[in-house]
């Protein structure tokens, strides 16, 4: 097994897991990212943690090639990314979800993404396909 198999096999399940329950509780999920899960202190300690999962990400697997391995170094790059944005500006992240997550078109449209993703990355990180 490669360390993008084995990084697919846990990023590919959790995506799928997000995926659903934004889709299935949409408003509840909605509630909750926008009520206690966006305070500028969750989202500076939720930086660290996203900042913690792209580096061992990116640690284990920085292939640049033209295969399906490259989703997962450039979903390590956007953890470093995002959770440098989280840990920088907090209330900035903080305002910005509030407003993308008051539509759910834009709910709908982030939970496909990542459904279509997380199914993909499942079914290699399983050798499904």
């Amino acid at each position: 097994m490669t360390n993008a198999e084995l990084i697919a096999g846990f990023a590919g399940p959790l995506l799928v897991a997000v995926a659903a329950a934004l889709l299935i509780n949409r408003q509840t999920v909605a509630g909750l990212v926008t009520g206690v899960l966006n305070g500028p202190e969750f989202v500076f300690f939720s930086g660290i943690f996203t900042l913690l999962a792209g580096l061992a990400i990116v640690r284990a697997h920085n292939v640049w090639a033209a295969e399906w391995t490259v989703l997962v170094t450039i979903l390590g790059w956007l953890c470093i990314i995002g959770g440098i944005i989280r840990i920088i500006w907090p209330e900035r992240v903080t305002s910005l979800r509030s407003t993308l997550m008051r539509s759910e078109n834009a709910i709908t449209a982030w939970a496909l993404v990542a459904l279509l993703l997380g199914a993909f990355l499942t079914a290699k990180g399983y050798a499904l396909v």
